[in-house]
Formats: structure tokens, C-alpha cells, sequence
């Protein structure tokens, strides 16, 4: 096989992990409550800025910050979905997009205001630094942000079939009124997953920082990514986050390698279409519960 050809397919492998890392959160949240979280790239902007700020400030390595921005980004999503969303949560869907998107704007237009349009990086030690692998090319940053897509969704899947919690939120995914009349506090539930949503985000937000270029606009791009990974997923599906993840990022990279790198987010918009229109379900068909 073509020596370019298998250096593309890595790198759209490892960009399909990085692509599931930060849509986990998305698929979570959707598959709970039915949210389409339309402020989903402020939580990685957010995630991402808590690494920067903690390695200009205090040296602190990128990926010694994650704990600081799951923690950080759930007490936000924890907040914001007990004290705003819950508000409009048994309204008509349209509501809750209507507010995520306010949401989406607030948050982007503070950033912006405290931290301007300036475009930021974090340069470490390892910055730019590849493996070579049989002759492939093997960025670390990628790598460490694919295995963390792995752990991430490992982990979540522990916590909703291990846990109490987990339990309870999978309980509420399935059939909300039952989970009620069995005793579970269903706006405690969903605060808890958004919480947990946010979490993760901001976790891979971080993750991400060593290797993306930070800005306060930078979320819009990241909720369209997300949307499209959870859909070619499953929306809800976990696992499908992964399958999503790897599809668009393999096809991105073999546009960008074979075409040019103009039309990536061409190639997004009609793998999303495309799905839509011919399995709406996705890939395996399954939400989360299945």
C-alpha cells in the first residue's frame, strides 16, 4: 500500500480521536436529555484556556492540568443546567436550543471581552515532537489526546453501568416518568450529566491545547465537529463517538492529502447530510441505553 496513503489514514485515525475525545460530552448529554448542547465549543474553549492560564501563570504541563478542567467545567455545567436549562427542560426542544445557543453567545462574547481576539499556543518541550514508526510519522500530542478519547469513554461507560449514579442516569435516559415514581431526582440527574458532560469537554479542551491554536471564537468549529461525530455515532451511543470520530477523521485527512485542505469542513457538512438522510441513527443505530 502507498506509503502516503497509510501515513493519511494514521493521521485521520489519531484526528478521529481527538474528534471523540471532545464530542463525548455531546453524545452524553443528548443521550440524557435530549439537549443539543449548542454551546459545546465554549466548553472547550473554556477547557483549552484553563490549560493555557495554568501554564503561563504557573508552568503547570498541559497534561497535568486535565483534572483542573474537567473539575472546572463541571461545577460550570453543573450551574448552569440546575439553574438555567432545568428551567426550560420539560418545554418544547426548541427551548433549550434556543437558550444553548445564548448560552453559546454569553460565554464566547465574555471570553472574547476579557481575552480579546488574540490568537494563543502552548509550546512545550514536545511541541511538534513525532515517533517514527516503520517509516510513519506519529505526532505524541495527537497520540496522548487519542488515548485519552479511549479512557474517557471507557471510563463513562464504568460509570453509567457500575454506579449508583450511573445507574440512576440511565434510568432517567430511558424513561424519565418511571425513574421519577421510582424515587430518582430527575433535575439532580440532569444537572449531574450535564456536570459530567462539561467535564469531559473541558478535559479534552485541554487536552487539545498543546497542539491547537486558543482564541475565544474558536468554539463554533468544535460544536459543528462534535455534531457531526455524535450523529455518524449514534446520538447517544458512546461507543459510537469513537466509530463517528474515526470516520470523519479519516475522511478529512484523505481530502486534505489527496485534495486540499480547504475542503475538510466541506467533507463534514456531507458525511453529516448524508447520514441524515440515509441512517438518521447512525452508524450502529443504537442510543445509550442500548
Amino acid at each position: 500500500m502507498d506509503a502516503v496513503l497509510i501515513q493519511s489514514i494514521l493521521n485521520g485515525f489519531l484526528l478521529g480521536g481527538v474528534y471523540a475525545a471532545y464530542s463525548a460530552g455531546f453524545s452524553l448529554i443528548f443521550g440524557v436529555m435530549g439537549v443539543v448542547n449548542l454551546a459545546h465549543g465554549e466548553l472547550i474553549m473554556l477547557g483549552a484556556f484553563t490549560s493555557y492560564w495554568l501554564f503561563e501563570l504557573l508552568g503547570i504541563d498541559p497534561y497535568l492540568s486535565l483534572p483542573f478542567g474537567f473539575v472546572f467545567l463541571f461545577v460550570f455545567g453543573y450551574v448552569i443546567q440546575k439553574f438555567i436549562i432545568n428551567r426550560v427542560i420539560e418545554l418544547p426542544h426548541i427551548m433549550s436550543y434556543i437558550l444553548t445557543f445564548g448560552i453559546h453567545l454569553m460565554v464566547a462574547n465574555v471570553a472574547l471581552q476579557i481575552w480579546t481576539h488574540d490568537f494563543r499556543s502552548i509550546t512545550t518541550s514536545y511541541s511538534g515532537a513525532n515517533a517514527a514508526f516503520a517509516g510513519l510519522n506519529i505526532p505524541y500530542s495527537r497520540l496522548s489526546t487519542f488515548v485519552l478519547a479511549l479512557i474517557i469513554i471507557a471510563l463513562l461507560w464504568l460509570f453509567l453501568e457500575r454506579t449508583e449514579t450511573g445507574r440512576a442516569i440511565r434510568a432517567t435516559a430511558m424513561d424519565k416518568e418511571v425513574a421519577r415514581i421510582m424515587g430518582v431526582n430527575i433535575r439532580e440527574i440532569y444537572a449531574i450529566t450535564f456536570g459530567l458532560g462539561a467535564g469531559v469537554t473541558g478535559l479534552a479542551g485541554a487536552s487539545i491545547s498543546p497542539f491547537e491554536i486558543i482564541s475565544p471564537e474558536m468554539g463554533l468549529q468544535y460544536t459543528i465537529s462534535a455534531f457531526c461525530v455524535v450523529v455518524l455515532g449514534g446520538m447517544g451511543y458512546m461507543p459510537g463517538v469513537l466509530w463517528g470520530g474515526f470516520i470523519l477523521g479519516i475522511a478529512q485527512s484523505l481530502a486534505v492529502t489527496y485534495l486540499n485542505a480547504g475542503i475538510s469542513i466541506a467533507v463534514t457538512f456531507l458525511l453529516l447530510f448524508v447520514m441524515l438522510v440515509v441512517r438518521p441513527t447512525g452508524i450502529v443505530g443504537k442510543g445509550l441505553v442500548a
